[in-house]
This record gives C-alpha cells, structure tokens and sequence, in this order.
C-alpha cells in the first residue's frame, strides 16, 4: 500500500504551483527549518527516517498542511519517539503546564553513520546499459520506500548506472545502509499512462532491489 505522500503520476491534484525559487516565504519558515534539523540529530534520525516520520502524517493534515507545517510537526514526532521529550511535553508547555509523560525511545531509526549518502555496494552491478528491467510489483518494505508507485509493476530500460547509495527501506528503519546500485530506468509515458496517448520518455531513478530482469533480458 502506497503512502498519501506517494502522488507522483496521479490524476486529480491539478498542476503543481511554481511562481519563484524562494526557499523560505516566511521568517517561521526558517526556524522550522533549523529546529527539525535540530530536532533530527537530537532524536538520533537519519535522513531516511527523517522522510517516514513526515510520510506517517494523518492524511488529511498531509493534505492540507504546507512544506514546512510537515516539517515542525516531524520535529515534535522525532523528539517524542526518539525520546527527548515526553508525549505530553509540547501541548504541556503550550498551556504552561509541567509535563507528566516520561520520555521513551520508541523507534527503530538510528543516527546517520557517515556523511551523505553515497556508498560502495560490495557486488558489482547486476544490470548493465539497455538492459529490459521488470520493477517489483510492491516495495519488500512496509515502512519507508523510495519506489514511486506509477512504475510499480512497469518494465523500463536502463539508461543510466548512477553508482551506489545507502538503501533507504532498511536505512530508515535500523537494519542498516545495505549499500546498492541506483540505476536510470527509461519508461515510454504512453505505457505508464495509455489514457493520455504521451510519447516522451519518462526516466526514474530506481535501487537495483526494486529491479528484476525481464524475460528478454535474462
């Protein structure tokens, strides 16, 4: 099952807004920004974490809640479960009261090991340049994913090895980096989407696990 936030392909949210490149339209905006980030390396989150917390979000305020609403509200979640703050602690100190919860770890995510997130997976690349790849019907992953799911099922060719990386459905939930090839995939949007009769190639990139080859490729 596919998360509120995965929208990627998806008829009926009407065309996405861009009217500048500022980053922040608000001065609370900023100070957002810095307390997640605060909050993040406090509550001992990694990035791919960072991202479920904000993916676990009730729908309907995932929906009408803006960027950096999303943002403050995960702060408070990784504080809470990473056990910073007890449960209380926030709507505690809105009506300044004492809080009564005790603080608790109770996630799975775990701090970052290292900077970025590029890494050397320890096999070489199982697909090569023109292979035909079939992608996974569903992520092996209940939690998080990085596989969106308009190209779930949907074979594509590889145009692009674009090297390793730390797999974000085991990082986000403390099994580890299990560092893996990220490939290009080149997807005909008239087979992603028959509706619409588009032509124009679509290119996503995908972790080798959510690939498997094809019968014309194997």
């Amino acid at each position: 099952m596919t998360g509120v936030h995965d929208i990627g392909g998806k008829a009926g949210f009407g065309p996405v807004p861009v009217d500048d490149d500022v980053l922040f339209h608000a001065d609370w905006e900023r100070r957002a920004f810095a307390v997640t980030q605060f909050a993040q390396g406090a509550a001992g989150f990694n990035t791919d974490a960072f991202r479920h917390g904000i993916e676990r979000e009730d729908p309907a305020t995932y929906r009408s809640a803006t960027y950096f609403d999303k943002w403050i509200r995960n702060a408070e979640r990784m504080l809470v479960e990473g056990g910073v703050l007890g449960a209380d602690a926030v709507t505690a100190a809105i009506r300044g009261e004492a809080a009564s919860e005790t603080p608790t770890r109770t996630t799975d995510a775990v701090p970052a090991q290292g900077r970025g997130s590029i890494r050397s997976p320890e096999t070489p690349p199982r697909f090569s340049v023109g292979d035909t790849v079939a992608v996974v019907a569903h992520a092996a992953s209940v939690g998080h994913t990085r596989l969106p799911d308009y190209v779930a099922g949907r074979n594509g060719t590889v145009a692009i090895i674009n090297g390793g990386w730390i797999f974000p459905d085991t990082h986000a939930h403390g099994q580890g980096e299990s560092p893996c090839w990220v490939y290009a995939v080149a997807f005909n949007a008239g087979d992603l989407w028959p509706e619409t009769g588009a032509a124009h190639t679509v290119y996503v990139d995908l972790f080798e696990p959510y690939l498997s080859p094809t019968m014309e490729s194997s």
